[in-house]
């Protein structure tokens, strides 16, 4: 006996359905696309989860992910290059039932606003730095020697030079402690030595891996949820972290 397809979750039904290439009669043959492929394209196209993520929202694993992704991107294809039309329908999918608390994606009518009331009061609460490279605009690479912080704090930001960029030795524990002492509850940045990230887990302080050259890309990607927490530390060399 076959085992079942698991239907994929889907936050909401697309606004548009039918497209039509203009010039083109509604009687030619049209590419259909189904609910879930939409989905997956809406999720990593548009919102820019990555595949891992999408799999997590639509309920199956990161494999099934790529599997319709892949099929979606080569129909999008077709579509467009042979001037097809277009129509979304279809497909292994049921639609989000709205229970849980939050489900992140942005696209549930059902969960829309209680998703914003909750992400605007987890931003309210927080207090995010990022290294910044000289341009002050930009997230410098090494932590330890980025020549300024760019806190950001109930939508305000303040760019504040980095104490610990001209030391001789230890600097990665001078700049943690430096963000410890401003309170600082979550950071962004492209590495972390072990050593200073010892003081911020024991701080109690969540740290985000850049995903971005410019800050403030990144700023908007974790006020979102769209960056992933860094799990790998590396250790300290030459005195620099």
């Amino acid at each position: 006996m076959p085992r079942p397809k698991k239907c994929r979750k889907v936050c909401q039904m697309p606004q548009i359905r039918e497209f039509f290439p203009a010039g083109s009669s509604s009687c030619d043959f049209a590419v259909i696309l189904t609910v879930d492929e939409y989905e997956a394209i809406r999720l990593i196209d548009r919102q820019g989860f990555s595949q891992e993520e999408c799999s997590s929202y639509m309920q199956v694993a990161r494999t099934t992910v790529q599997m319709i992704y892949n099929s979606a991107r080569q129909k999008l294809a077709e579509a467009l290059v042979d001037g097809r039309p277009l129509k979304i329908e279809g497909g292994d999918y049921q639609l989000c039932d709205g229970k849980e608390d939050f489900c992140g994606c942005g696209g549930c009518r059902r969960h829309r606003s209680r998703c914003e009331q909750r992400l605007f009061k987890e931003v309210e609460g927080m207090k995010i730095a990022v290294p910044l490279d000289e341009n002050q605009q930009d997230v410098c690479v090494v932590l330890a020697r980025a020549p300024y912080f760019l806190f950001r704090e109930n939508g305000i930001d303040v760019i504040e030079e980095n104490p610990a960029a001209q030391a001789q030795g230890g600097a990665g524990i001078q700049a943690a402690q430096f963000l410890v002492d401003n309170q600082v509850t979550d950071l962004i940045t492209v590495r972390c030595g072990q050593n200073a990230a010892d003081v911020f887990h024991e701080a109690g302080m969540k740290i985000y891996k850049s995903a971005n050259k410019a800050a403030a890309e990144d700023l908007a990607a974790l006020e979102e949820g769209r960056l992933e927490e860094l799990t790998q530390f590396h250790g300290g060399f030459h005195g620099v972290q």
